[in-house]
């Protein structure tokens, strides 16, 4: 039996099509704003939130506030990106946000942790290691630090108790599960064994989110009466949203909790865009 740590990978991000942009804004007459881009030329990667560049671009198309003129009903633009994104979330569009977003691998995370996060359904995508069909050649168990569990000074008796029912398991599925089956024959008793397993047992699952669904489950799951382990991770995937994508997370505030597990990410322009 093992503990294990939550890890948090950021795998993908939304990148934007450079020429295909270009020939829609010059085919509305949005030249100007053009050439204004930092984006009109690749640069290193990493350098330019592209993300960030597709939901200001998605906002604009909107109203054709590209420039003064485009449109007769708009008589001033915003002509900085942090400055027009910052009114889109203070304003609530939050629609726009919905056309960008990432791809997170959560690593080690228990089921308690997947049972939860499923919870969150719009403008997500879910692919989760499947016990069903990955028998386990080993008990693991999440632990996060600082958490009651790794605080309990009986621990080792909690270690005890899962490596007994480690030995129970494995004996089960070894006497059970020969290796001359089928596959459809060992995936269900694969599938019917599981049920002797802790939620506590470690997972990888991918996650995929747009930015408005991201601020929210960062807002929410953060809070001081989330479970401790979504604290723990999602804390950690705040931490690299606002690293990456300033313009779109960097006004939350993050407060660590007083347990010491993660932080409260409290955003300051609006909640829930």
């Amino acid at each position: 039996m093992k503990w294990v740590e939550p890890k948090v990978f950021k795998i993908a991000e939304t990148t934007i099509n450079r020429e295909a942009i270009k020939e829609f804004l010059k085919g509305i007459g949005a030249e100007d704003w053009l050439e204004k881009q930092d984006w009109l030329r690749p640069g290193p990667r990493g350098e330019l939130d592209e993300g960030a560049i597709l939901i200001e671009i998605a906002g604009r198309t909107c109203y054709r506030s590209f420039g003064v003129g485009l449109n007769p009903n708009v008589t001033r633009i915003r002509e900085n990106r942090r400055d027009y994104l910052t009114n889109v979330i203070s304003k609530g569009d939050g629609s726009t946000l919905e056309h960008s977003g990432a791809s997170w691998i959560f690593a080690d995370v228990s089921r308690v942790f997947t049972h939860e996060l499923v919870r969150h359904r719009a403008g997500v995508a879910i692919s989760q290691e499947s016990l069903r069909y990955v028998r386990p050649k080993e008990l693991r168990m999440t632990l996060v630090p600082g958490s009651e569990l790794a605080r309990l000074e009986n621990l080792d008796d909690v270690t005890r108790a899962l490596e007994d029912l480690e030995r129970r398991y494995f004996e089960l599925a070894d006497r059970i599960i020969q290796p001359q089956m089928k596959f459809d024959e060992k995936k269900g008793w694969t599938s019917a064994l599981r049920r002797a397993l802790p939620d506590g047992i470690a997972t990888n699952i991918v996650w995929s989110a747009n930015h408005r669904t991201m601020r929210w489950v960062l807002e929410m799951r953060t809070a001081p009466s989330a479970e401790v382990e979504m604290r723990f991770v999602i804390d950690k995937m705040g931490q690299i949203l606002q690293r990456d994508h300033p313009d779109l997370y960097g006004d939350f505030k993050r407060i660590p909790h007083e347990d010491g597990v993660g932080a409260q990410w409290v955003p300051q322009l609006r909640s829930k865009v």
